[in-house]
């Protein structure tokens, strides 16, 4: 028994490293800037029955809710006979996919004729048609944002490599070798974690992978369940608010509301109180809400190491209710969701914030910045930038947050310079760094926000950008103050537009783009903050002489 217990937990840690193996490959494999540089892309293994059991650590939005979108393509195709060299393909926000621009593999995993489980990835892919290229701003309706893919169950040899799933999807694609190198790169990926599971299969046989796996889910939830056991019994509520609909600049904010309930070792979230579905980009599907659910009680749990699968979701009961912001009517458009989702993290954290003030942390960017500049050759072709932009995080008792920064659901990385002017002949970026003073200032400071500045290099190049906190900043915590609020605008000879956090504007050669991004929320009373802190922000630019005195009195 105990030979056993030790060779499960090897095989526990093996399925861990095929999923980070997985990762790996993609990102290497990987022709768009988006997946190569700036990773936005997850690997997994699933079980036979499509429960996650070992997810890289890549971007929690898209893993947290993998299994869920594998349970809706189950739901809408016979999977009980499926067989070797087939796969599962899609991308429909409302048959468990995110949005359009994520498309989901799964690969079924077979030894000897068993199925041991699922390889599955996801990759963020450059374009993927719609009303625009880069993103289209106007979406009212989900089939103006792109091409939808149902679940699909596909025989590879005939349906790839060629073939007409293939060419159908590809031919509604602006950029189709980027697509398509992107999409193999995910067949490469899933079938390094369907190697490495049938290595261990030979190596210790089926019925000890299949046994490793449960034991693997067995151990989160009784962790999850530990973690939660520590907070105390009680019921509290927190809201958090979008900007807008992103189609109204005199709009009011959208709400989003939780009530976070303990009873012992079990957790209750409940969105009921939150705004209606909008008519724009910034509904948020029920697969991406419920990753945002879960990694906001996850990331405040005292455990920080427990492993991530669907172990961890046992003890949990979401109430997202049908037709709201953070659960949209099929049909509705979804590419910002990332907002909602995070808003969903920040009214966890809010409610939460009451009964452990000392683990919450402030409100950082917590927002995708989609920047896209888009530009149609005239021989044909189209060369599209994507910048996936951070600002800071929330600082929290104890520490600083950190600078410039994809926020903890996304945590995508900043894409080079080198990169970007290297596959982007439209534009240079001029230059890029941290802002001072951005942060809200604390006894701990929260992180900096990020400027970038383009120099457009072509006429008619087309930016198009999705984003949140130009109206309401993060906010501070336990007395710290708010960060700076994002802005955006366009230089051109001598005057200076001023654009919104959701825009199309059609630029000209010598134009000068700048965005910058928020910073983060500082926690705890500023005049707290150790004097000898104030001083090293000071020398390091951190922070203004201004602000020194000012806010820590330093001087």
């Amino acid at each position: 028994m105990t030979q056993d217990k030790t060779r499960l937990i090897i095989m526990a840690r093996g399925l861990q490293a095929a999923a980070d193996e997985m990762a790996a490959n993609l990102i290497r494999s990987a022709f768009s800037a988006v997946v190569r540089e700036a990773r936005d892309c997850s690997t997994a293994l699933l079980d036979a029955q499509g429960r996650v059991v070992a997810q890289a650590d890549m971007i929690p939005m898209q893993t947290a809710a993998l299994s869920a979108s594998f349970r809706a393509a189950a739901e809408q195709l016979d999977l009980a006979n499926v067989k070797p060299g087939q796969c599962v393909l899609m991308n429909d926000p409302y048959s468990g996919g995110q949005h359009l621009n994520d498309i989901i593999l799964f690969s079924p995993i077979f030894h000897d004729g068993m199925l041991l489980g699922w390889s599955g990835s996801t990759a963020h892919h450059l374009d993927i048609g719609g009303g625009s290229a880069g993103v289209n701003t106007t979406a009212t309706e989900l089939i103006q944002e792109g091409l939808v893919i149902p679940p699909l169950l596909l025989d590879v040899q005939r349906d790839w490599h060629g073939g007409m799933i293939e060419r159908l999807i590809f031919a509604n694609i602006r950029t189709p070798e980027i697509g398509l190198g992107d999409m193999d790169a995910q067949f490469a990926a899933n079938h390094i974690g369907c190697e490495r599971v049938i290595e261990m299969a030979r190596r210790f046989g089926p019925d000890m992978v299949v046994s490793a796996m449960d034991e693997v889910l067995n151990y989160s939830e009784r962790r999850m369940r530990a973690a939660i056991a520590e907070i105390p019994d009680g019921t509290w509520s927190g809201e958090a608010f979008l900007d807008g609909d992103g189609r109204t600049p005199a709009g009011p904010p959208v709400k989003v509301r939780a009530t976070v309930t303990i009873r012992g070792d079990m957790a209750v979230i409940d969105f009921t109180g939150t705004d209606p579905q909008v008519r724009t980009m910034f509904n948020s599907p029920l697969a991406s809400s419920i990753a945002g659910a879960v990694t906001a009680l996850r990331s405040i749990l005292a455990d920080t190491d427990m492993p991530a699968n669907d172990g961890c979701n046992r003890p949990l009961t979401l109430i997202i209710p049908e037709g709201s912001v953070l659960n949209p009517r099929p049909g509705a458009p979804v590419r910002a969701r990332a907002t909602a989702c995070c808003r969903a993290l920040d009214a966890v954290h809010a409610a939460l914030g009451q009964v452990l003030p000392d683990r919450v942390p402030a409100q950082g960017a917590n927002s995708t910045t989609g920047f896209f500049l888009a530009h149609a050759r005239p021989q044909g072709g189209f060369d599209i930038h994507i910048d996936v932009l951070g600002g800071g995080w929330g600082a929290a008792k104890d520490y600083d947050a950190i600078h410039a920064t994809d926020h903890v659901l996304s945590s995508c990385r900043l894409t080079p310079t080198e990169s970007i002017e290297q596959l982007s002949p439209h534009i240079l970026i001029e230059s890029f760094g941290l802002i001072q003073d951005s942060a809200g200032a604390g006894e701990f400071n929260g992180g900096m926000g990020l400027f970038r500045r383009y120099l457009i290099q072509k006429d008619e190049v087309v930016l198009s950008l999705y984003s949140d906190r130009f109206k309401l900043p993060p906010l501070g915590r336990e007395l710290g103050l708010d960060g700076k609020p994002a802005t955006l605008h366009v230089e051109r000879d001598d005057e200076v537009i001023t654009l919104g956090a959701t825009s199309t504007f059609t630029l000209r050669r010598g134009d000068i783009v700048e965005i910058r991004l928020p910073g983060g929320g500082g926690w705890g009373n500023p005049k707290n903050r150790d004097r000898e802190a104030v001083a090293a922000d000071l020398e390091d630019g951190l922070i203004s002489s201004e602000r020194a005195k000012q806010v820590y009195g330093l001087g």
